[in-house]
């Protein structure tokens, strides 16, 4: 495969960067280069995800022109980067509260960016038993769901000494060989058949459906929707956000638990969290499901956590 970039002969990813160059999915610096060892900025790492898992706006319902500093307070809408986050936020996708476009992004924090991109494409089955390293421990709380799964599909690798090292910033090349086995394993898992046809969504058997929203700083607040749910393998997810005026609307949706799975019959309290800017009002979207929330099908594979990614 012939590849416009001058400097990947010899980089251990060459083959995976220039599959996604195929596709449009990375492009170079300008001048031909790639530049494989430079350190992947937040928002490099975002339209990344973006393009290869096809977020999109299709299926979303705006009242009026959605913008990405609406999800992002204080963000140019005018910049390169604002068009994938918004598509990202408005899909779901969660971000870190301190987060910076221009930052680099380190490993955990781009492994989380990928698995997200998975879970978008539908839910996949993993029985693999955890990845045993050295470092795990000092993988932050909310990205060792990310980092094992990424380690178990072998789409992340570790180094000799069987270290992650997830504080690292991740580099250009090995950014583009996670997002091509990301890709990789969602096409082989889609097969030839296309995408799974699922049933009518039913009722939700949710209850005690509630939302609450805590100010963070003047520009910025998070809004947390909780219910109680039959049992301790059902998830909650934000499925989206209208923007109306003053007010941001929130739809949110049930996950299932995973066919098969045991779980006690007992009372439990699941939770989804998104951030909006200060100036908005939250509320949660009315359905004619009970509880106003509705249930999306499941499709086999991973549940998400308690607080929904």
């Amino acid at each position: 495969m012939v590849s416009a970039f001058t400097d990947i002969d010899n980089d251990p990813h060459a083959a995976a960067i220039r599959q996604l160059e195929q596709s449009g999915i990375v492009g170079g610096s300008g001048s031909g280069q790639f530049k494989p060892q430079e350190k992947l900025s937040y928002a490099e790492g975002v339209s990344l995800v973006v393009k290869a898992f096809e977020f999109n706006l299709d299926r979303l319902r705006f009242i009026r022109e959605p913008l990405a500093s609406q999800y992002f307070p204080g963000m140019n809408d005018k910049a390169w980067y604002a068009s994938p986050f918004l598509a990202a936020a408005a899909n779901g996708v969660q971000f870190p509260k301190d987060m910076s476009p221009g930052a680099s992004v380190t490993r955990e924090q781009f492994a989380d960016l990928v698995a997200q991109g998975i879970h978008h494409s539908g839910d996949y089955a993993f029985t693999q038993q955890a990845v045993v390293f050295k470092d795990e421990n000092a993988v932050a709380e909310p990205y060792r769901a990310s980092v094992q799964m990424l380690l178990k599909l072998g789409i992340a690798k570790l180094d000799e000494g069987k270290e992650f090292k997830p504080k690292t910033a991740v580099t250009r090349s090995e950014a583009a060989a996670w997002i091509n086995g990301g890709v990789t394993f969602v096409d082989k898992m889609n097969g030839d058949n296309g995408s799974v046809q699922n049933p009518a969504p039913s009722a939700s058997p949710l209850q005690e459906l509630a939302l609450t929203a805590s100010k963070l700083s003047d520009k910025v607040q998070e809004v947390k929707v909780t219910a109680q749910a039959p049992n301790p393998g059902y998830g909650l997810v934000i499925a989206g956000i209208e923007f109306s005026g003053t007010k941001a609307i929130l739809s949110v949706e049930v996950v299932p638990p995973k066919p098969g799975q045991m779980n006690p019959q007992v009372m439990t309290e699941i939770s989804a969290v998104t951030y909006i800017g200060s100036s908005y009002t939250p509320e949660l979207r009315q359905t004619q499901d009970e509880g106003g929330i509705a249930a999306r099908p499941f499709k086999g594979g991973i549940l998400p956590g308690k607080n929904a990614r």
